[in-house]
């Protein structure tokens, strides 16, 4: 039985070649071009490769979203307010009686 040396297969696959060149986003004005309107672009690029639009959707993820803020401690739950839904006899009035 053989021990260690090269195995058919084995290893890490080589790159494939593609036959196509993808010039880039198209961005009409470039001279006030921002990061942003950068990753878009190949966002929109329906021609842009897979890989180059889904790295652009990650780039772009934090111009667009804002990360939820971190909650304070002074914010309690309503749970925690003793008069939270007590009384709402002044706001909602009484249904009318029916016979």
């Amino acid at each position: 039985m053989a021990r260690g040396g090269a195995r058919p297969g084995a290893g890490r696959k080589k790159k494939t070649q593609t036959t196509e060149e993808w010039a880039g986003p198209r961005i009409a004005d470039d001279s006030t071009l921002k990061p942003l309107d950068f990753w878009l672009a190949i966002l929109r690029d329906p021609d842009a490769p897979y890989e180059m639009r889904a790295m652009a959707a990650d780039k772009a993820g934090p111009y667009i979203h804002a990360k939820p803020a971190a909650r304070r401690d002074d914010q309690g739950d309503f749970g925690d307010m003793t008069s939270a839904g007590d009384d709402w006899s002044g706001i909602v009035p009484s249904a009318p009686m029916r016979n």
